[in-house]
């Protein structure tokens, strides 16, 4: 929500390129979804993003059964009418609740059968090494979409990724149990 105001700052202290949440276009729902009434400052961010030249300016959205579920096709045709990268990332049991149900969740083939209804995707020809996400080429490129199925494509023998949380933390998988605390 303050992205607007530091992108420019960050792409001068060196910064290139970031991800930002976002799991709706609708402003009620993002309001219910994250308690805040804010989704203006996140798309202006997003935009200030990309015009400071951080790029590119990924968005990570998780799909919610029966919450945000009957967005897909407006989130990419949004990331490809603005220049974004969309990636779709599949809900993960990452819940200290332990209240995540796998029949909840929105799989990948799910979310690429809800988007081949408006877009024709292709795989986009790279090698996919240690990324995440795999990408498809939206309506023959060069806008690209990805799919992250930590769930149901499991990728972690090729991962290499470590994690620096918001407050700190380094987290050297997402379904770790621990963290280091790089504050203290």
């Amino acid at each position: 929500v303050g992205l607007a105001r530091r992108a420019a700052a960050l792409a001068a202290a060196g910064v290139n390129r970031l991800n930002v949440s976002l799991d709706t276009l609708r402003p009620e729902r993002f309001a219910e979804i994250t308690r805040r009434d804010r989704l203006g400052d996140v798309l202006d961010g997003m935009s200030a993003a990309r015009e400071a030249g951080l790029a590119p300016v990924k968005i990570n959205t998780v799909l919610l059964r029966g919450v945000n579920d009957d967005e897909p096709v407006d989130l990419l045709r949004y990331a490809v009418d603005h220049g974004f990268e969309l990636r779709f990332i599949e809900q993960m049991p990452l819940d200290a609740q332990h209240g995540w149900q796998r029949a909840e969740m929105v799989t990948a083939g799910e979310i690429l059968a809800a988007l081949r209804t408006a877009f024709t995707l292709t795989p986009d020809g790279h090698d996919r090494g240690a990324a995440p996400a795999e990408r498809w080429l939206v309506d023959g490129g060069p806008a690209a979409v990805g799919v992250i199925a930590s769930v149901t494509r499991p990728f972690c023998g090729a991962c290499d990724r470590t994690r620096l949380t918001a407050d700190g933390q380094v987290r050297s998988c997402l379904f770790a149990r621990t963290e280091t605390d790089l504050r203290a």
